[in-house]
């Protein structure tokens, strides 16, 4: 009756029922997987936000395939201030990055065609992939002290069928930005291999510990189309607005290509609700209030996280960037163990790390974004309890 693309195992897994039976009893949970920046109690700049909704335009439809030109004006200014030159013709607005995302793969590939993307990552992309009948291979980070490629592995996935290679920018959930010398190497490889390049890079403006080796995309020469992703979802921690967009570049005769091919897939859904488009130039104006107020967050309890486990048997993973960070815990216990074992015992949700696809033993996931004071408090009882464990 239904299709195979959606034949998943929706059971819930053992934790996620574990977090749901606490819940109903009442319980009280720290949640350090909380990834919606607007449950985190910043400061948003309701009267602007509110002002920029009630624009008389909106009320008036004009529908446009790559989204209206004063949104992509907006935008292309935006990337201006920050010394990337692009044009508002290069930009395709869509409601999300996975919309982005499915329409780059409908543009990209065939049915069982190939897209190779990194491991760990976030599981959205096989998702992703089973919708859009392609198939998905993964290529290795490798950790030593700090994430990088392992090009040997990255290589060992391309066939006649790999047609994108998808970059996140930084990684989700490793917060390790792509090296200059490592995108210039995976440029090399999308050439020879007849490939275009998708740069997830959404939690960019999130820097904890700047590398001055960081590539810059955008401002990069690639020679294969590449295509940029980003939104307010993580630029102005507005997932509930809906915007993202997509940045084309590369070779300008496959570029120009893409972009009317693209015309059409987005004029085929117009999915982009008008009120967000109108009010997107006065919204990207708060960009710098609430992103300082987010990275600032995230660097505090980023330091309070190697305070308190920096004389311990679990290991703070390097974070370049992003707002999650990834420790590894004693390896006599499994991740799915030390998970729910600790929300069963201390009520603190976090996520282990299989759940990305990690290699690593033991380890876990949390996201950088709670309250200081209630994330010092629960990683205080997270440090108390491995190491009587």
């Amino acid at each position: 009756m239904f299709s195979s693309r959606t034949d998943w195992n929706t059971t819930p897994n053992r934790l996620s029922s574990l977090a749901a039976e606490k819940r109903l009893r009442g319980e009280s949970i720290i949640d350090l997987t909380e990834s919606n920046p607007t449950q985190c109690e910043f400061s948003y700049p309701s009267k602007e936000i509110l002002s920029a909704l009630t624009e008389p335009s909106i009320v008036s439809y004009q529908p446009e395939p790559r989204g209206l030109l004063s949104a992509r004006k907006a935008i292309a200014e935006y990337y201006a201030v920050h010394g990337i030159a692009i044009t508002p013709e290069q930009i395709i607005l869509t409601s999300s990055t996975s919309e982005a995302y499915s329409f780059l793969f409908k543009l990209l590939c065939n049915v069982g065609d190939e897209i190779v993307v990194p491991q760990p990552s976030y599981p959205l992309f096989e998702y992703l992939c089973q919708l859009n009948d392609i198939t998905l291979r993964q290529y290795r980070l490798a950790y030593d002290g700090e994430w990088h490629i392992d090009f040997a592995s990255l290589q060992a996935q391309f066939s006649h069928r790999t047609r994108a290679i998808v970059l996140v920018h930084p990684n989700n959930p490793t917060g390790s930005y792509l090296k200059q010398n490592e995108f210039d190497q995976i440029c090399s490889l999308a050439s020879e291999h007849h490939s275009s390049l998708i740069a997830d890079e959404v939690f960019g403006p999130y820097d904890m510990s700047p590398d001055v080796h960081c590539a810059n995309i955008l401002t990069s020469q690639s020679f294969v189309p590449l295509f940029s992703l980003n939104g307010i979802s993580k630029l102005l921690g507005l997932p509930q607005l809906k915007l993202s967009w997509i940045v084309v570049d590369g070779n300008l005769q496959q570029r120009d290509e893409a972009l009317n091919r693209l015309d059409i897939i987005a004029d085929t859904f117009l999915s982009v609700n008008t009120p967000v488009q109108v009010a997107l130039p006065k919204l990207l104006r708060c960009s710098s209030d609430i992103g300082n107020q987010i990275r600032l967050r995230i660097q505090t309890n980023y330091r309070l996280l190697q305070k308190v486990f920096a004389d311990s048997s679990t290991s703070v993973l390097r974070v370049e960037g992003g707002w999650y960070s990834i420790l590894q815990l004693p390896q006599k216990y499994s991740d799915d163990y030390w998970a729910e074992e600790i929300l069963t015992h201390q009520n603190i949700l976090i996520q282990p790390g299989h759940f990305f696809d990690m290699e690593q033993k033991s380890c876990i996931v949390i996201s950088l974004l709670s309250v200081s004071d209630l994330f010092d408090d629960a990683l205080l009882r997270l440090q108390r309890f491995i190491e009587e464990k």
